[in-house]
Formats: C-alpha cells, structure tokens, sequence
C-alpha cells in the first residue's frame, strides 16, 4: 500500500518535469530582449538625476521603464530644491521611460494588486520619451576610452519632461561633470 502511494507520486512528480521547465522556459523567453541602443550602454556606472524647474511643483511623480507598471522612482512631491541625485535603479538605461505625475501626493492601495501602492489622484502629466537611443555614441566612446559614469538626467516641467546627458568623474574626491547634452546643458547643480 505504501509502495503503491510512493509510485503514484513519483510519477506525477515525472510527469510534471516537463511542465516545470517549459514554465522556467517561457519565463525566461518572455523576458524582454534588449535594444541595440540599450546593449551599446552596458556595464557603464549611471547615476539618476531629478528636479522641477523653478516654480513648479509635481505631486505623486513615479518613473517607469520600457512598459513596466512598477516605478523604479516615485516621489510624492517634486520641486527645484528637492533635487535627487542617486545611482540608476537596476543598472540598464531604458530605451523609453513614462513620467507621470498626478494632482495629489496620497498613496493608496493599487486595485490590481493590494500589496503595492501607487499615487492617488488625476494625471495630471503623462509623458513618455526615449532614452538610450539619445546618448551619442561620442559619450559611449569616452567613457570606454577614459572611464566615467554616465549622469541620466531628467527636469520636470508643467509642459512636459526635459532630458538630458552628461560625463561624471571624480577628481580630488569632487565630481566633474563634462559634455553635457540633451534638452539642457547644466552640469552644476
């Protein structure tokens, strides 16, 4: 009798390795391969740079990347002095990134899945831009040749969001920023 459970059980346990696998499998197939823009940007250091320009502010701001639905930044309250400067979450530039900011700063419980939060309130922005396709292939050359960091910089706005790009190196245990690009050219903050 227990002989005839133990085989019952290893047989189904048997029958279920293919299913097992083709479910790691599909997993990983349904992961996103990357872009070309994206591949010429690996293994580099990225740093993410936030702020408002003078005299806004944006409630409830969450970043998203390529099509995901969790934000790999949020703030409830964006404004020029509250600037953020922090090192780029999951380490691969996104080829687009969705700004969203909304006209309250109140976390409530997301509907699709209670365990997370998300900004309660009206869209009151919604942009989507591209990223990694913008850095120039002269920025990539020299921080491959001479090192560096790539800055990720983006500057909200009541019209929309701003981009931009630039080199940081550190001397004398300073940051140096050099060529600048993108919607604004501010290094010095």
């Amino acid at each position: 009798m227990i002989m005839e459970h133990f085989k019952r059980k290893l047989l189904t346990t048997l029958a279920m390795l293919p299913l097992l696998s083709s479910c790691k499998t599909s997993a990983a197939e349904g992961a996103k391969p990357l872009a070309p823009s994206q591949k010429r940007l690996q293994g580099m250091g990225l740093t993410l740079v936030v702020d408002a320009v003078e005299a806004s502010e944006m409630l409830g701001v969450g970043f998203y990347a390529d099509g995901r639905d969790v934000p790999f930044y949020a703030k409830s309250r964006m404004v020029k002095r509250n600037r953020e400067i922090m090192s780029f979450p999951g380490g691969m530039v996104p080829e687009m990134v969705r700004v969203v900011w909304k006209d309250s700063s109140e976390l409530v419980r997301r509907p699709d899945n209670p365990k997370k939060t998300t900004y309660a309130g009206t869209i009151l922005g919604d942009h989507t831009i591209p990223i990694a396709s913008r850095i120039p292939d002269e920025i990539v050359k020299e921080i491959r040749k001479n090192g560096g960091g790539l800055r990720l910089k983006f500057r909200l706005t009541p019209d929309g969001v701003l981009f931009g790009w630039d080199i940081e190196r550190f001397k004398g245990g300073l940051p140096r920023h050099s060529m600048p690009g993108g919607d604004f050219l501010q290094t010095a903050y």
